[in-house]
């Protein structure tokens, strides 16, 4: 009965101190976490994506 009512204070004080912390940090990786597995990318991000790639660069030299 002791190490369950240490379990049950433990979990209680993680959920009052840490909950709040890891609900911020999830919504913050939400949606680039596990993106690839993804079936859309969520368009926000697809916008942020093809602005970064989407800068004219010169190839010429390449061929």
């Amino acid at each position: 009965l002791k190490i369950y009512a240490r379990e049950v204070a433990w979990r209680e004080k993680a959920a009052a101190t840490l909950l709040p912390g890891l609900k911020v940090y999830d919504m913050a990786i939400r949606d680039t976490i596990g993106l690839r597995q993804l079936p859309r990318i969520p368009e926000h991000l697809a916008v942020e994506i093809a602005e970064c790639t989407s800068h004219h660069r010169d190839i010429s030299l390449n061929f």
